[in-house]
This record gives structure tokens, C-alpha cells and sequence, in this order.
């Protein structure tokens, strides 16, 4: 038997929905780009929701959108995306240590790093659990900066009764094939109540303008029938996040007298997007379980600040970073996996500490 790190779902619904819709629109901006926008604006609470062709896309029309120029604060724990998506929209990355607990960027390390080149803050709510957004709101309406929110792996999460994405300036998701939800293959949204952000962002997906055009552009339109596909997974993506929390809590259940990890931790906001814990001896770990079928991930392997392109912008060492880069171990994680095989996991795990 082998276990993967992540599957996506995929059942008789999306498949016809997809026939449907290769049978009966264009195959770029038809009707179902449309839809689904208006869908995923209402799901997310937002006036305006722009579809795009990945999560890396939506992140710099946004930022293009803002018209961000200067500095950007950001988490080194992260996909490597979320610099990339500000070099590329000609700002410059900054970035501020995580919470050791949380892995989240920590509202106390954005303060240390603001300055008077300091435009916007793009916090990432890793692995699916929100950043304290009402502490970083307020340090962006203090410093009278912009928030755009990297919502890549946190599809569907609440913090104080609103979703992300919401909350700041701007939210940008990915469905990636890996994400809570998908649209088969690659593809990305942008969500915000700013009428102004959202008509440019869709002018700059389709070059500008296209024939009319205002500004450089992109190509960057979402096929339609990714979006079919995204319609019929976004209707699921609720049953799927509790589903996702019953795996965690059974997880944490089994693993919590394991000196040698630390476990997630425990929230009624996270989506675990992924279940990541901090192990010892992480890479024998990962070694052990392979051998026994059983497939575990990195997130990330390297932080952002010490990949080669981006160690220019980076200040100092953020130490909270580098440990937990060094120990996170990412666990099966998707709705289909069942409870014998996390208990199966689990067990596995304690086999290898001894226990």
C-alpha cells in the first residue's frame, strides 16, 4: 500500500461538468469564468473576484493593481512564489521572521522591519491557518499601508467570522492541483471589495487590454474549463475542510505524547491545507515512512531568504524560519485519506521514537 502526501478529489460531477462545458463554451472566457467568480466572491464574502491562470498571477496583478512600487514585508516560510510575485511586479521583498508557534509571520517582526520605503505587507496564511490579521490590519492602517493577502493553501479559513482574503486590500488564492480546492491544473483569483483593483486586475490579465490596451499586460486568462471544474469543487470545499480538521484532531490525538515533535496547533480557523509538524531527526523520519510506503512532504525545504535569488533582500538571519525549515515534516493530508491509514501513520511514527 502506498500513501501520497496529498490527492485531489475528483468525482462523475466534475468530469461531466467539464464535457459540458468543452461541448458547449469557448474554451477561453467562457461563460463558467464568469460563474465561477461570482461563486467564489460570494463564498468568500467580496464584491469582486477576478480569475486568473495561477496563484503566482494573482499575486502580481494584484500588487500591479496597487501599484506597488516600494518595499513589500513578507515570510521567508513560504512558497518561493510570494517574492517571486513582488520582484516581478517591481517592488522588493522584505522580509520578517515567523512565529514560533504558529509559523506564521509574527505581527511583532512586520514592525521591526517598517520604514519609509514600506508600501505593503503580503501575509501568508501557511499551511491553512490565518495570520492574526486584526494586529497586522491595524499596523497597515497605522502606517497607512496596503494588505494583500496570500491565501495559496487557505481556502475557505475564517478569522474572527470572515474569510481570508477578505479582510485585507486584497486576497489572492491558487488551485493548484495540490490545494483544498482545485480547477485541474493551474489557476488563481483575486478577491477584493475595490471596484477600481478589481477592473484593472482584469484589464491586466488579458495584455492590458488587449486590443485597447491601458497598461502591460498578461496573459493570464483562466481557461474555461478549469473554471467549470472549480465550480463543482468549491461547492464540496466545505465538507472537505471538516473532513480535513477530523484527520488533524485524529493526528493530534495519536502523536501528542511524542517528545520529539511538535504538533500544529490547535484551531477552529485552520483548513489544514497540510499537517505539518516540527520533528526530530526529521529526514530519518521521512526515510523511515517512505520504506514503508507511506509518502511525506517538505514545505519548505529552503527558506525564501536563502534561496539564491532572493538573499540580496534579505536584512539578517530569521532564526524561526531556519529551525522550523529544518524540522517541518508535512503528513498525508486530503479528504479521501481514511482513519485506519492515519492511525496506520501514526503508528508508524511512534514505531520510529521508540515508543
Amino acid at each position: 500500500m502506498v500513501i501520497p502526501t496529498s490527492m485531489p478529489s475528483i468525482d462523475e460531477e466534475m468530469e461531466k461538468e467539464v464535457i459540458r462545458a468543452l461541448r458547449e463554451e469557448f474554451f477561453v472566457g467562457g461563460e463558467s469564468v464568469k460563474k465561477f467568480e461570482e461563486d467564489f466572491a460570494r463564498y468568500v464574502g467580496v464584491k469582486h473576484a477576478v480569475a486568473v491562470s495561477s496563484g503566482t498571477d494573482a499575486l502580481v496583478i494584484a500588487l500591479r493593481a496597487l501599484n506597488i512600487k516600494n518595499e513589500v514585508i513578507t515570510t521567508p516560510m513560504t512558497f518561493v512564489a510570494t517574492a517571486e510575485s513582488i520582484v516581478l511586479a517591481g517592488a522588493k521583498p522584505v522580509f520578517a521572521d515567523i512565529d514560533a508557534k504558529t509559523w506564521n509571520i509574527h505581527p511583532r517582526e512586520i514592525k521591526k522591519a517598517i520604514n519609509d520605503k514600506t508600501k505593503a505587507i503580503m501575509p501568508v496564511h501557511l499551511y491553512g491557518l490565518p495570520v492574526d490579521m486584526k494586529e497586522i490590519m491595524e499596523i497597515a492602517e497605522d502606517q497607512n499601508l496596503y494588505v494583500i493577502e496570500d491565501c495559496a493553501q487557505a481556502h475557505g479559513a475564517e478569522h474572527d467570522g470572515r474569510k481570508v482574503g477578505s479582510i485585507g486590500h486584497v486576497g489572492c488564492y491558487s488551485f493548484y492541483s495540490t490545494k483544498n480546492m482545485t480547477v485541474a491544473g493551474n489557476g488563481g483569483m483575486i478577491v477584493t471589495n475595490d471596484e477600481k483593483i478589481a477592473e484593472i486586475s482584469k484589464l491586466l490579465r488579458e495584455h492590458g487590454g488587449s486590443n485597447y490596451s491601458k497598461y502591460i499586460g498578461y496573459n493570464a486568462r483562466m481557461n474555461t474549463i478549469n473554471a467549470a471544474f472549480g465550480r463543482v469543487q468549491l461547492k464540496q470545499l466545505d465538507k472537505w475542510i471538516k473532513r480535513r480538521r477530523e484527520i488533524a484532531k485524529l493526528y493530534s490525538d495519536e502523536l501528542k505524547d511524542i517528545e520529539e515533535i511538535k504538533l500544529p496547533i490547535t484551531s477552529n480557523e485552520h483548513v489544514y491545507h497540510l499537517f505539518v509538524m516540527e520533528a526530530k531527526r526529521r529526514d530519518e523520519l521521512r526515510e523511515y515512512l517512505r520504506s514503508k510506503g507511506i509518502f511525506c512532504g517538505i514545505h519548505y525545504p529552503i527558506p525564501v531568504h536563502l534561496l539564491a535569488p532572493y538573499r540580496e533582500y534579505a536584512m539578517k538571519g530569521y532564526p524561526n524560519a531556519e529551525y522550523h525549515a529544518e524540522t517541518a515534516l508535512s503528513l498525508p493530508m486530503y479528504p479521501d485519506l481514511k482513519n485506519d491509514e492515519v492511525k496506520m501513520i501514526a503508528g508508524e511514527i511512534k514505531k520510529f521514537y521508540g515508543e
